[in-house]
C-alpha cells in the first residue's frame, strides 16, 4: 500500500507542476492541500508505512510557517505605507536608462528579498515595476526576468530570504550571522551576474528608442507607518544577527508593524499571501508521507556521506529542486546531508544553491510564478528555461566556488 501513497505523492506533483490541469484546475495552492489529505488518508491504509493524522499534522513546520508569515505582514507594512511606490516614483523622476533601470530592478529586488522575502518582494513589486517599465516606454518582458531572477538571487543572502533558507535554518542549526558572512561574497557576486546576463541577453531590446506611456500617480506616503515598518524590518535583521529565534523576531516586527496600522490592520493581512502558506503547509504533509513509506531512506541506502563530495549535492539540489521544489527536496534530503563530515558547510551549500535554483526554470521557484501572474505576460517553459539555464549555472559555479575557497 505504500506504492498508493508514493502514486498520491507523483500524481499531486504533476498537478502541481502542470501550467494548468484541465481535469482539475484548483491551482497549485489547492492541489498541494488537496493532495496532502489524499496522502493522509492512503496512509490509513497503508499499515507500519502509513502516516496518522496527527503525524500529518505535526510534519507541519510552524517555524518556517510563522517567519513567512511575519516576514509577508512586515512587507504587508512597508506596501501599505507607500514605500514601494515611492522607490518607483523616484526611479521614474530620475529618467534612467532602460539599461540602467534593469541593473537597478535587478539588484534592488535581490536586496530587498534578502531583507525581507523573494516571494513577498514579488508579489508587491512587480506591478509597480510594470508600470513604471510603462510608463518610460521600455520593454516589459527584461523587467519580469530581473524582478524574479534578482529576487531569487539576493535572497540567497540570508536565512529569512525565502522559505527553504528558512528551513535550513531550522534544520541546520546556522546561525543568522554566520550564513550572511558566509553567503555575502557568492551572493553579491551571483547577483551582479545575474543584472550583466540579463543585460547581455536583452541588449538590443535595452536599446531600442523607448515609447513613453502616461506618468505615473504621485505617491501618497504614510510616514508614520512608512517610519514604524522601516524600524520594524530593522529590529527584525538587528535580532537576527543577535541570535534571536527567526521566527519570534519576525513575528514581533509584525506585530509591531500591525499595532502601528491600528485600523488598517486587517488590510494588512488581506494582504498576504495566505495561498503559499497552504502551499507549503501541504508540501510538508506530502514529503512526511512519502518518508513514512520508506521509499527515499531505500533510495538513498547506498550513498555515504562521507563519500560524497561537493559537485553531487550541488547536481542534486539544482535539478532536484525543479522536479520536487526545492523546500520537500531539502526534507528528502535532510538525512544524507547530515551524513556529510562537514554538515555546516553542506547545509550552507543546500541554502544557497537550492535558491540560485529557482532561476533554472519557470518552475524552480514560486516567485517566478507570483510575477508572471501579478504581470499577467504568458511566458513559456523554453523560453524562461533558455535564459534560465547558462545563468543558474554560471552564477552557481561561481558561487560554490567561493564558498569552498572562504570555508
Amino acid at each position: 500500500m505504500r506504492w498508493v501513497v508514493f502514486t498520491v505523492f507523483a500524481l499531486t506533483w504533476v498537478g502541481i507542476s502542470a501550467r494548468r490541469v484541465r481535469l482539475l484546475p484548483i491551482g497549485r495552492p489547492a492541489m498541494a492541500l488537496v493532495g496532502a489529505a489524499a496522502a493522509m488518508v492512503a496512509g490509513l491504509f497503508a499499515g507500519a508505512n502509513g502516516m496518522s493524522v496527527d503525524e500529518a499534522l505535526r510534519a507541519v513546520e510552524p517555524h518556517t510557517l510563522a517567519l513567512l508569515l511575519g516576514m509577508m505582514l512586515v512587507a504587508a507594512g512597508l506596501g501599505e505605507a507607500g514605500f514601494f511606490d515611492w522607490v518607483v516614483g523616484w526611479l521614474a523622476r530620475h529618467r534612467l536608462s532602460a539599461t540602467a533601470l534593469l541593473w537597478v530592478v535587478t539588484v534592488g529586488s535581490g536586496l530587498l528579498s534578502a531583507a525581507l522575502v523573494n516571494d513577498a518582494v514579488c508579489l508587491l513589486a512587480t506591478p509597480l515595476v510594470v508600470a513604471l517599465v510603462r510608463q518610460v516606454g521600455a520593454p516589459v518582458r527584461p523587467f519580469l526576468f530581473a524582478v524574479a531572477m534578482g529576487s531569487n538571487a539576493g535572497s540567497a543572502l540570508t536565512l529569512a530570504g525565502n522559505p527553504q533558507n528558512m528551513l535550513v535554518a531550522k534544520l541546520s542549526g546556522l546561525s543568522y550571522r554566520g550564513y550572511l558572512v558566509s553567503a555575502l561574497v557568492p551572493t553579491l557576486g551571483a547577483l551582479l551576474l545575474t543584472a550583466g546576463f540579463l543585460h547581455l541577453v536583452f541588449r538590443k531590446d535595452l536599446r531600442a528608442p523607448p515609447t513613453p506611456g502616461p506618468a505615473l500617480a504621485p505617491p501618497t506616503l504614510d510616514k508614520p507607518l512608512l517610519v514604524t515598518s522601516l524600524v520594524a524590518l530593522g529590529g527584525v535583521v538587528l535580532a537576527n544577527l543577535l541570535g534571536a529565534p527567526l521566527a519570534l523576531s519576525a513575528l514581533c516586527g509584525a506585530a509591531v508593524v500591525l499595532l502601528a496600522a491600528r485600523f488598517r490592520a486587517e488590510a494588512l493581512l488581506a494582504k498576504v499571501d495566505w495561498s503559499i502558506l497552504v502551499f507549503f503547509a501541504g508540501l510538508f504533509v506530502l514529503v512526511a508521507a512519502l518518508q513514512k513509506t520508506g521509499l527515499p531512506a531505500e533510495a538513498l541506502a547506498n550513498l555515504d556521506g562521507a563519500h560524497i563530495h561537493v559537485a553531487p549535492l550541488v547536481g542534486v539540489l539544482l535539478f532536484g529542486s525543479q522536479v520536487v521544489s526545492n523546500v520537500p527536496l531539502i526534507l528528502l534530503l535532510e538525512p544524507w546531508i547530515r551524513l556529510m563530515p562537514d554538515a555546516p558547510l553542506a547545509w550552507t551549500l543546500t541554502a544557497f544553491v537550492s535558491t540560485l535554483a529557482g532561476n533554472l526554470t519557470l518552475l524552480g521557484s514560486v516567485a517566478n510564478i507570483i510575477v508572471l501572474e501579478r504581470a499577467r505576460e504568458p511566458m513559456g517553459f523554453f523560453e524562461y528555461l533558455r535564459i534560465g539555464l547558462p545563468l543558474t549555472l554560471l552564477s552557481t559555479a561561481f558561487g560554490v566556488a567561493v564558498l569552498l575557497a572562504l570555508g
